[in-house]
């Protein structure tokens, strides 16, 4: 029998970060039908297309912006999007004088589409009143659009970051024509004739709304830069873009003209980093489901891994080796739950989507999690750092956290009748005793880089004689019998953030098990950190 700390309660992993150990699980006599895997883990690095930069760039223009300047403002832009040419930053881009006007009012990584909105900001010829109020504004509008139609785990994800490029003082309080609906507190110091007191104060707040969008939509990080360029001496301009750092989040910076490009371009575009923790270690055996199990049975096997096991399949007249046997692009289990016909002949049209697509990588298509209900963006569509696709294997439901929820009543949450492979519709103390999956985790020294490093150990993960059956991939390659899919899912997120959109890396390792005693490969498996894949 192996002993393990008992913790009954199930509990975010960076919470126990104190006494660096988490374990949870009962440990059953050990045996050839159960694995035990090792590993080494580290958080991934913020970067790349998983953790975007949204750069907008607000540019004074117009009348009295002579051309030499226009020019030095088009190179630093051109310089900066061609340095940053990836697909994990994208640019917007606004001109301004009296108003603003969106030369780019989405995000692009298309340089042909940024050289053109660039030289639209040569030709931008606004006249008037200077009004700094404007651009912000309209940053508002571009950036809340872009969070309310974009993935909703990445924008979790993402870094929002206004350049608000000044070289002329604010004048919107002296103007409330062409800027309407000026703060009333704001507003109050103009009708005191205190126009310095109204644009600072009417600029941070227009700044902080600018800001706020990042709580308001779950967002990774706004943040407004303001970049002064010294013309002259211009006390009031300086006091007016101080106060727009200072509700950015950011510090003022200034130049000259004859350093721009430097400046621009040398702007800290890097992805939002922010320290990533465990919050959740995962294991499911995809080939073997519980239901109502009696120890010392393993559980029920389901050859295909379509969440219906062996025996339903019979009765429903379904393949046991094909995990969509109507061949209608949505697996037999997820049909069976949400009331559809999983036989040969019922094809079931899921328009709006493409079952060739996962776009959040967790193994269900883009059309299977239409039909679940599941947000096809996000692997954790509830935030409670289960996986959709593991929510839905084990019966639990994908919409709504899982750590608070007890449905059989038997002392262990939901989320820990997940981790243990256990059924989380039945009393099935005996069998999690005997074979409920185990758990020891401990954090260890972080990479150089600063990423949070774990090892792990998950064990007494049953494993059955599957039927041989084709590989889903259309591939031509047969899986042999006995091939059981050990899905490891190491979910990490912001800390302190438990219900946060995070990122996880998965490995699905295959064991093979033939009755009675014969596994393959033997003893406990280990597996470096370069075998688990970076996921969403």
């Amino acid at each position: 029998m192996r002993l393990l700390l008992l913790v009954v309660a199930t509990v975010f992993l960076g919470s126990c970060t104190d006494v660096g150990l988490y374990a949870i699980g009962a440990g059953g006599a050990g045996g050839p039908d159960r694995a035990e895997f090792e590993a080494t883990v580290c958080a991934p690095i913020a970067s790349g297309d998983a953790f975007p930069v949204k750069v907008l760039f607000a540019i004074e223009g117009g009348t009295g912006v002579d051309v030499q300047l226009r020019e030095e403002i088009v190179k630093a832009l051109t310089d900066t999007t061609t340095q940053f040419a990836n697909p994990g930053i994208s640019f917007s881009v606004i001109a301004h004088h009296a108003i603003a006007n969106g030369l780019l009012g989405s995000f692009s990584a298309d340089q042909t589409t940024l050289t053109t909105a660039f030289a639209r900001y040569n030709a931008f010829n606004e006249a008037g009143p200077i009004s700094h109020r404007a651009p912000l504004k309209l940053a508002h509008s571009i950036i809340s659009g872009d969070m309310q139609t974009g993935c909703r785990g990445q924008v979790a994800r993402t870094r929002y970051y206004v350049v608000l490029v000044m070289f002329s003082a604010d004048d919107s309080c002296n103007n409330p024509t062409f800027n309407a609906g000026i703060n009333a507190t704001c507003d109050a110091f103009a009708r005191a004739n205190d126009i310095p007191r109204c644009t600072e104060c009417e600029l941070s707040k227009v700044t902080e709304e600018l800001r706020q969008l990042s709580t308001r939509f779950n967002a990774g990080e706004v943040t407004v830069q303001p970049v002064l360029v010294r013309r002259a001496m211009d006390d009031l301009a300086r006091f007016q873009a101080n106060a727009i750092a200072r509700a950015g989040g950011t510090e003022l910076l200034e130049t000259n003209q004859g350093a721009i490009v430097q400046r621009i371009t040398t702007l800290n575009y890097g992805s939002l980093q922010r320290s990533l923790r465990l919050k959740r270690f995962i294991a499911m055996n995809r080939n073997v489901r519980v239901r109502n199990t009696k120890s010392p049975s393993p559980g029920l096997v389901d050859s295909d891994g379509d969440g219906l096991p062996d025996e339903d399949e019979a009765n429903l007249g379904t393949d046991p080796t094909l995990m969509d046997t109507d061949a209608d692009g949505i697996g037999d289990g997820i049909e069976v739950r949400m009331g559809l016909k999983p036989q040969p002949g019922n094809i079931d049209v899921v328009r709006g989507c493409s079952f060739a697509l996962d776009t959040d990588g967790d193994r269900l298509n883009d059309c299977e999690e239409r039909v679940l209900g599941t947000d096809g963006c996000i692997s954790d569509t509830d935030g409670d750092s289960a996986p959709d696709l593991v929510e839905f294997l084990s019966g639990t439901n994908p919409l709504i956290a899982e750590d608070l929820n007890d449905d059989d009543r038997d002392g262990l949450p939901n989320i820990g009748e997940i981790e243990t492979h256990t059924d989380s519709t039945s009393a099935d103390i005996e069998f999690r005793q005997d074979r409920g999956y185990g758990y020891a985790i401990k954090e260890i020294d972080p990479t150089p880089d600063g990423r949070s490093c774990y090892s792990i150990n998950a064990y007494n993960i049953s494993v059955m004689e599957t039927l041989q059956r084709p590989s889903p991939n259309d591939s031509g390659r047969v899986i042999l019998k006995g091939t059981n899919d050990i899905y490891l899912y190491f979910q990490v997120g912001r800390e302190n953030d438990p219900r946060g959109t995070g990122v996880g890396k998965l490995n699905v390792s295959q064991v093979r098990f033939t009755a009675p005693n014969n596994r393959r490969p033997r003893g406990i498996i280990k597996l470096p950190d370069d075998q688990f894949e970076n996921g969403l």
